[in-house]
């Protein structure tokens, strides 16, 4: 896969012959993408219930993930959404659409692209998301391809900003270059010249995409226009306009404040922990309920059998959305010991086991334990974030025994059948847990540097 296509947003989603497009359109879609990246940017909304609403964004690359952040106005607030309210018992009455509230809506969204699937996770609601891989139509939480917006229609998802029905047929479009007020120009025809997208670019910068229109029967449904600054050695876009029909007032603007490439400061890793993301985090998707435990996504009964087997709860916050409003953090876990005493013999009557015995001495160490008396000697943290090392610890550890005991009769039947492949996959598991749930978490203890706060600035 070529570096560009990692950079997967609002301009190319699910796949589509590449092959056929002129040079032109795959220049921008192939551009060479930095290893990481940090733009601050923001949206504004004209005319219709959002005029005047400017969200911020910031989007971080780091290697193939991609994270949007849309922190909403000065106040967290978002456009207009809606939920749909199923009739209640037995009344015939239909579905009703509501706005949701301002403030039940504010707050920071985070849309991920990372090891093949688009994540979407609200900050401030961590106990459920949602999830899909990067082949499901017309998935709504794909974050926008800034580096080639310039040929997008709308700033949403689909390829060049089109819902999948839009571009039916397109796969078999004819193309045309040619050139128009000494504009080089690309044009894609389908469905017998019923549809058509055309675009011009601007060799001034650097070749890029001035404009993007979408004509259906002859007749000009949207187009977009976009202004480009130099960063660096790169053009990347400062402005885009989109507009409906013939109008000449743009509905939404696009206005970058800041684009940086491969700095020190950028993060270097990103993973689903950093959009809020806590073990226990439900993700429902196309092929149902997943749960995170922090290095990867498990069936939800496999979840549970942590919690009421192994005895691992999900993270405190977790448990507090979890049990709200209804009863206390304390009482769920009560109920979920309660349940810990059937569902543990019910697992010995499956499995004829009972793999939650088995566990190391407490005065026991082992090298995750060198290693973080290493690293508080090294380091030589202030009381405060001394004191979580322990508890940040004994939380990996916890995971890493647990999966290990769950996952020993698959290890084994594994090792047995010589099956290296599946034995590297389980080794490689614990060392996620290792780096991401022990290392990363103990880092997060370090004190600030410069740096590092440079890699937070958001939009003012």
């Amino acid at each position: 896969m070529q570096a560009a296509c990692l950079w997967i947003g609002v301009v190319l989603t699910a796949g589509g012959p590449r092959d056929q497009y002129p040079p032109r359109l795959r220049g921008i879609l192939d551009q060479e993408v930095p290893t990481t990246v940090q733009v601050e940017w923001s949206v504004t909304w004209l005319g219709g219930d959002n005029d005047g609403l400017v969200e911020r964004y910031v989007t971080r690359k780091a290697g193939d993930t991609l994270w949007e952040s849309n922190l909403g106005d000065e106040n967290g607030y978002h456009r207009l959404r809606f939920r749909v309210l199923e009739p209640q018992g037995a009344s015939p009455e239909e579905p009703r659409v509501v706005a949701i509230p301002t403030d039940e809506d504010a707050g920071t969204d985070n849309r991920l692209i990372h090891e093949g699937k688009a994540w979407d996770l609200k900050a401030e609601r961590p106990d459920l998301g949602f999830v899909a891989s990067l082949d499901t139509p017309d998935i709504s939480y794909i974050p926008v391809n800034l580096p080639a917006v310039g040929l997008a229609l709308t700033p949403d998802q689909g390829r060049f900003g089109l819902a999948s029905d839009a571009l039916e047929g397109f796969d078999s479009a004819v193309f045309r270059e040619g050139n128009e007020g000494g504009f080089p120009t690309v044009d894609a025809e389908w469905n017998g010249g019923g549809c058509r997208l055309s675009w011009r670019f601007d060799d001034r910068v650097g070749g890029q995409p001035v404009q993007a229109s979408w004509y259906l029967g002859g007749v000009l449904v949207l187009y977009s226009e976009s202004d480009y600054e130099k960063v660096g050695d790169r053009w990347f876009p400062k402005s885009v306009r989109f507009y409906q029909g013939d109008s000449a007032t743009p509905y939404r603007m696009i206005h970058v404040e800041r684009a940086t490439f491969d700095e020190p400061w950028h993060r270097q890793e990103i993973t689903p922990n950093d959009i809020g993301a806590l073990y226990g985090t439900q993700f429902v998707g196309p092929t149902g309920y997943q749960m995170w435990t922090g290095v990867d996504l498990i069936p939800d009964h496999e979840f549970w059998d942590l919690v009421e087997v192994f005895d691992i709860p999900p993270d405190p916050r977790i448990v507090e959305l979890l049990a709200a409003p209804h009863q206390t953090a304390d009482q769920l876990r009560d109920f979920w010991r309660g349940r810990m005493v059937w569902r543990r013999e019910e697992y010995r009557k499956k499995y004829g086991d009972g793999p939650w015995l088995v566990k190391m001495s407490a005065k026991e160490k082992d090298e995750w334990d060198v290693y973080v008396e290493k690293f508080l000697a090294e380091h030589k943290l202030p009381e405060p974030a001394a004191k979580k090392a322990p508890e940040i610890l004994k939380r990996a550890k916890d995971l890493r025994d647990a999966r290990r005991r769950q996952n020993a009769a698959v290890i084994r039947e594994a090792k047995e059948a010589g099956d290296e492949k599946k034995v590297e996959h389980f080794e490689a598991l614990e060392k996620r847990i290792f780096d991401r749930m022990l290392v990363r978490n103990l880092k997060k203890l370090l004190p600030e540097k410069a740096e590092a706060k440079a890699s937070t600035t958001t939009l003012p």
